[in-house]
């Protein structure tokens, strides 16, 4: 298959790309950014003219794109995406009913409020694990080994920090009710469903959000994304890490966090700076005793990727509940599930504890994952279902 390959700075993009060139399949690159991430007339028609002269079976994409599907649509090319992203705004948006499209996402949520809506082409298809060989190096510092750790965003420049000192003071209590209510429960979104009618119109008032005519996306679902998801990921993360240092100092055990962003909130926490995604990381899942996973709440029902890497590189995962998790792992056997603050403190206590049985559960999952879940088995279903 001769494939038109949109190439933008997703996690997973360099393990698609190869993973498809190991199945046989051709590719070629589309690096161009539109200047408008939904509508941008100009870069739609340079695009569908590309695609009409040159002649590509599809064009594919991490997540989906307005002007890529409007491009696709009217040059009458197959536009592919697989969504890796929780809770994109990009699909609130007219081209997600054109009849080019095939839309594929990991969470089976949104596959299932957008058939509700009449979109027929979105496919639910969970991400995998990337066997491309690669060499793996130790990030910088002194450590090589790490007892507890978390890689990942704190989300500490928000939205919603920006704007709280606007909000009114009914609006502000609320929405902390919200935040709290949110940090309560291990998976799920309580978010959205909180914005009522009469909130919503408060948030209008207050919040400037500029959208394009043919987005169909309403203040509850951009608050509750952009905004209150985000928030909600920051408290979560700042929280778990402190309760968990704290837990485990006592025990002369350390909790480690890869993360770029401020730390000034977490005195206990040994802190790293970011690391590389291909190289870096995956040496982390393999030398750490436990790995951490806190789903942001805008991922409602999915597996995030950072699971999948985690388990494929032979880590013990400890994680918040997820729906799809127990569809492909048993808790306790390949993975371990949290579904509150006193759970996870108990269950990385005791891991730390069991060595064996650690090692046991890790090497299981790995043996399970590069069985039945990897990134060439992902895709070649996917393409095939564009038959």
């Amino acid at each position: 298959m001769k494939i038109l390959m949109y190439r933008w700075n997703a996690w997973n993009q360099l393990d698609i790309e190869q993973t498809l060139l190991s199945l046989g399949h051709t590719l070629e690159y589309w690096t161009e950014p539109p200047q408008n991430a939904e509508d941008d007339t100009a870069y739609t028609h340079r695009l569908s003219s590309h695609l009409q002269k040159v002649g590509y079976d599809i064009l594919f994409s991490i997540n989906f794109f307005p002007p890529l599907a409007d491009a696709c649509h009217d040059a009458s090319v197959l536009y592919v995406c697989w969504n890796c992203d929780g809770s994109l705004l990009s699909m609130y948006h007219e081209s997600v009913f054109h009849p080019t499209n095939r839309i594929f996402t990991f969470d089976r949520s949104c596959q299932e409020e957008f058939r509700r809506m009449g979109v027929e082409h979105i496919f639910h298809l969970p991400l995998g694990f990337s066997t491309i060989p690669r060499e793996y190096t130790a990030p910088k510092g002194p450590d090589k080994d790490y007892e507890v750790s978390f890689v990942g965003s704190l989300y500490e420049k928000n939205s919603f920090d920006r704007i709280e000192g606007k909000l009114p003071d009914y609006l502000a209590g609320y929405l902390d009710g919200a935040l709290w209510a949110q940090q309560q429960i291990s998976g799920g979104n309580l978010l959205e469903p909180m914005l009522t009618p009469a909130i919503c119109a408060q948030l209008e008032e207050v919040a400037d959000y500029q959208r394009s005519p043919r987005s169909f996306a309403d203040i509850s679902k951009l608050f509750a994304t952009t905004v209150l998801g985000f928030k909600a990921a920051n408290l979560q993360r700042i929280h778990t890490l402190n309760s968990l240092s704290v837990r485990l100092r006592q025990e002369n055990i350390r909790v480690h966090l890869f993360t770029g962003d401020l730390t000034h909130r977490l005195p206990l926490t040994v802190i790293h700076g970011t690391v590389d995604y291909l190289r870096e990381m995956p040496y982390i899942f393999r030398h750490s005793r436990i790995n951490l996973n806190m789903t942001v709440p805008t991922i409602p029902t999915g597996i995030p990727l950072r699971i999948w890497d985690i388990l494929g590189q032979g880590g013990l995962l400890i994680t918040n509940y997820q729906s799809e998790l127990t569809e492909h792992f048993t808790p306790d056997r390949e993975l371990v599930i949290y579904e509150s603050q006193e759970e996870l403190l108990d269950k990385a206590a005791f891991y730390l504890k069991h060595e064996a049985l650690r090692l046991a559960i890790a090497r299981r999952a790995r043996e399970l994952v590069c069985r039945e879940h990897t990134l060439a088995q992902r895709l070649e279903l996917l393409l095939k279902q564009l038959d």
